[in-house]
């Protein structure tokens, strides 16, 4: 390889690295990306909720989204836990925000074998593959 050729596969590699952000001693976010901001939880007719579990960044929203049959929420485990559900909710949507990070459990106070989870994970971020400081 002629040294005008390497000099120019040089520049053209470092203009590529430069305009990516190259590994300049950032991070970025992990394969998966950032936990949702908000999420809904449907309470079904069959005394479940679907999805059962769900992952949110903190901060983030989770609406409880009641059908026809009468629900509630009533939040069992996690540090600072929102306001619980209460009442008989039937064809409404009520939403909770979760300002920590942690893994609330829930049940229905109405039907108690109707159980979910909350999980509220801040991002993860780490350097790039490759990355040496």
């Amino acid at each position: 390889m002629t040294p005008t050729r390497m000099k120019l596969i040089t520049a053209v590699l470092s203009a590529c690295l430069a305009a990516c952000g190259g590994y300049g001693g950032g991070s970025y976010t992990a394969p998966g990306g950032p936990s949702a901001p908000s999420a809904t939880i449907n309470a079904t007719p069959s005394q479940g909720f679907s999805p059962n579990s769900v992952t949110i960044a903190p901060g983030g929203t989770v609406t409880f989204a009641f059908g026809s049959v009468g629900h509630s929420v009533k939040f069992d485990t996690g540090t600072n836990p929102p306001a619980d559900i209460t009442g008989v909710n039937a064809d409404t949507s009520i939403s909770r925000t979760f300002s920590t990070a942690g893994t609330f459990t829930f049940h229905c106070t109405i039907h108690p074998t109707e159980t979910g989870t909350v999980i509220v994970a801040a991002t993860t971020t780490t350097n790039p593959p490759g990355y040496n400081p």
